[in-house]
């Protein structure tokens, strides 16, 4: 599968320390972009922004950009951006569990104690709505771009799309 985000990319957006454990990190990034980003882009889209990731044209959906809507000037954050905030709601869950062929175990360090798993969990829900913001305005911008990403605007309001508007749905961790 072909991810959207680098870890080396993904230390630009969220601090994941200077160590990137590239085995643990790449998982999570595909699971962000599985379970969130492919359900609030639609499959029709999802599928067209993995197959153009090099495409000068998806680079400023990607990286941020700013654009006019009914006269009122914006910035979106791009399509990594929002992947980060995606992966460190998973990521901070799952950070100090390593799988043995023992079971699940809990990292204990040496210098300091392990985070409550609340706290994880009320940091994983912050990402989540700073997730949700993000895709507001993005969802804004390929609103205003549909000629320039007609699949957008195909899965959006095609034969193939449900009558049921795509909202951003908020889980309990």
């Amino acid at each position: 599968m072909n991810n959207i985000l680098t870890p080396t990319q993904l230390q630009a957006y969220k601090d994941i320390g200077n160590k990137i454990d590239e085995k643990k990190i790449n998982p999570i990034i595909e699971q962000a972009q599985i379970t969130e980003l492919k359900v609030n882009l639609g499959d029709r889209f999802y599928f067209d922004l993995l197959n153009n990731l090099t495409n000068p044209t998806y680079q400023p959906l990607l990286d941020g950009c700013d654009f006019n809507y009914f006269g009122v000037n914006y910035h979106q954050d791009g399509i990594k951006a929002l992947l980060s905030d995606y992966f460190m709601s998973k990521y901070v869950l799952q950070i100090n569990t390593n799988f043995t062929p023992f079971g699940a175990t809990t990292k204990t360090p040496q210098d300091g104690e392990i985070a409550d798993r609340n706290s994880l969990k009320d940091i994983s829900t912050q990402q989540l709505q700073l997730a949700g913001a993000r895709w507001e305005i993005i969802k804004m911008y390929l609103n205003v771009s549909t000629s320039t990403f007609p699949n957008w605007h195909n899965n959006v309001y095609g034969s193939d799309s449900t009558d049921v508007e795509r909202t951003f749905r908020f889980r309990k961790i």
